[in-house]
């Protein structure tokens, strides 16, 4: 596999280079993924590296310039190989401390196979989908895609709820798809780029969303004690169960995000992993299936309150006439 050089300068990761080379884990070998800053959601997938080498470069004895000592800035420099590719199957529980890395049991990926091309060297195996379900499949991500543009695109009230004020208007333009383009293995990745796009603006407006409920929360409770408003305000400084009231929203709001299935990286990083075209298309199929379901059962709920709402209207327009039945 390929060399790496990885700088080190948080605890946790210092802490484990430290036992890599301690010898707790046998053949120095750890896992390296992506973690979603926002919702703390880790990758499914991860690469496989093996420590070959480490170099100390902690900075220690540093001042300020009025001469106050810093604490020690521990920093590790790890030259490590990639030897493979892995399934992350769960995160061991236990009770971390900040400083502490996360355990995972994890399953090793078998590499594609190669053809022997009777010169000792070998091609990978072409593993492009074909048959019958791979064309039901073909046709059911076209088909989800086609149903959530419409939605988005028809839908003035849901796209008011779903989407920030800049991309309303953008929406517009989201580019149409045939199952051509999902079967073929180089146009299929427009599709996705543009699955993505849609992803990370829902992400954006969530995020919006979510500050604006934060900061309003924050600012009314600074509004009420004593002495002049400061701006912007520290979380530290609000009452202690204004802050767990706070705690609570964001994670909610994480917990909401996460159940959408909408994260623009660590799906795609997970498809990006696959070495078959018919697992991608299962892939995103899965989550544009799952996001036409919300929106379509959304759209119910909209549906049945406008009903209930125009029922209401009419029996009271009913009352206010002679007593005859409007629907008669």
């Amino acid at each position: 596999g390929e060399n790496y050089t990885i700088v080190n300068i948080e605890q946790k990761n210092v802490k484990m280079a430290m036992d890599l080379v301690n010898g707790k884990w046998e053949s120095s070998l750890f896992c390296a993924t992506l973690r979603a800053r926002d919702t703390n959601r880790i990758a499914s997938v991860g690469t496989i590296l093996q420590l070959v080498d480490t170099e100390d470069r902690s900075i220690s004895g540093a001042r300020t310039w009025p001469g106050n000592i810093l604490p020690t800035l521990n920093r590790v420099v790890a030259k490590c190989k990639a030897v493979g590719v892995v399934d992350i199957l769960s995160i061991e529980e236990r009770d971390y401390e900040e400083d502490d890395y996360l355990v995972a049991q994890v399953k090793v990926r078998r590499l594609p196979r190669r053809s022997n091309n009777g010169d000792g060297s070998g091609a990978i195996r072409n593993t492009n989908g074909g048959g019958d379900y791979f064309d039901f499949i073909s046709k059911q991500v076209v088909d989800d895609y086609q149903k959530v543009r419409s939605i988005y695109i028809n839908s003035q009230s849901l796209a008011s709820n779903e989407l920030p004020s800049y991309a309303r208007k953008a929406v517009q333009t989201l580019p149409t798809f045939d199952v051509s383009v999902v079967r073929d293995e180089t146009t299929f990745w427009k599709l996705v780029e543009t699955w993505q796009m849609l992803c990370n603006t829902i992400r954006q407006s969530k995020r919006s969303a979510l500050q604006i409920i934060v900061n309003e929360l924050s600012v009314s409770v600074a509004m009420k004690a004593k002495g002049p408003l400061e701006l912007p305000v520290k979380r530290q400084s609000l009452p202690s169960d204004v802050q767990r009231q706070l705690e609570e929203i964001e994670q909610n709001a994480v917990r909401e995000f996460v159940e959408l299935g909408m994260d623009p990286i660590l799906d795609f990083q997970e498809m990006l992993s696959m070495r078959d075209h018919e697992r991608r298309v299962e892939k995103l199929a899965g989550m544009i299936g799952r996001e036409r379901s919300r929106l379509e059962a959304k759209e119910s709920l909209i549906r049945a309150f406008l009903e209930k709402e125009l029922g209401e209207e009419l029996l009271a327009m009913s009352d206010l006439g002679d007593g005859q039945n409007v629907f008669d």
